[in-house]
């Protein structure tokens, strides 16, 4: 089995962890970060090397690293720490779940795939990319690198992801639209038409919260007499 080191000791690198655990696609041997940021010795009973030091700790052409950032910054601090690693050598490696349905012509590195995505026939996607569970990349679509797709949205057939743009869960992007670079697309808002670059779309919901007596509530929410 393959051997891995894992950056970061975040709720990300957490969840990463369990999951690879979960379905024994690697031997972690460690996790890395910066020696500003590492606060303790261990992590799962792994040691957290120095990322600085780490080509002393591990075999670049024997162990890979995966990096467990998401999308804070529009995932800038991802792709920062990626290109940062690759022009130092380092092999990246692709977390992808057993339970993933994989048709594209092209995955790229440092990718995480989650439980029960679908990537049509000749979709590509691109280098350091997160897609989360239930989403759903259509046949001929193009993921940018350094993007983020959140739990189940949809990039329909024929569609293009800019470079390092989010897009939001539940979010639908309809088939052969296509969304620039570093774009913002909202949870749940539905995407018709070409996004230039640096824009957002997201789905404005104007509603009221009422409170009321427990009495009340209750007789909110009851079949009408008339009802049979």
């Amino acid at each position: 089995m393959e051997q891995l080191v894992i950056v970061g000791i975040s709720t990300n690198a957490q969840h990463v962890y369990r999951f690879v655990t979960e379905y024994n696609l690697y031997e972690v041997i460690g996790f890395a970060v910066d020696s500003e940021y590492r606060t303790r010795d261990t992590f799962y009973g792994k040691p957290i090397f120095d990322l600085e030091n780490l080509e002393n700790e591990m075999d670049k052409d024997e162990v890979k690293v995966f990096i467990a950032l998401l999308w804070n910054r529009l995932n800038a601090d991802r792709r920062s720490l990626y290109m940062r690693l690759k022009a130092q050598g380092y092999r990246f490696a692709n977390i992808i779940s057993p339970k993933a349905v994989i048709r594209g012509n092209m995955i790229g590195d440092n990718c995480w795939i989650h439980d029960f995505v679908v990537i049509q026939n000749d979709a590509v996607v691109g280098d350091d990319v997160a897609i989360m569970a239930f989403s759903l990349v259509g046949a001929n679509s193009v993921i940018g690198n350094h993007c983020f797709l959140g739990a189940k949205s949809t990039v329909g057939g024929g569609s293009c992801i800019g470079d390092q743009s989010f897009v939001g869960m539940n979010c639908t992007v309809f088939d052969d639209t296509k969304v620039g670079k570093k774009c913002i697309l909202g949870a749940c808002s539905a995407v018709k038409r070409n996004m230039p670059d640096y824009a957002l779309i997201k789905t404005v919901c104007d509603f009221e919260i009422k409170q009321y007596d427990a009495r009340t509530i209750e007789d909110k929410l009851q079949f009408s007499k008339n009802v049979r």
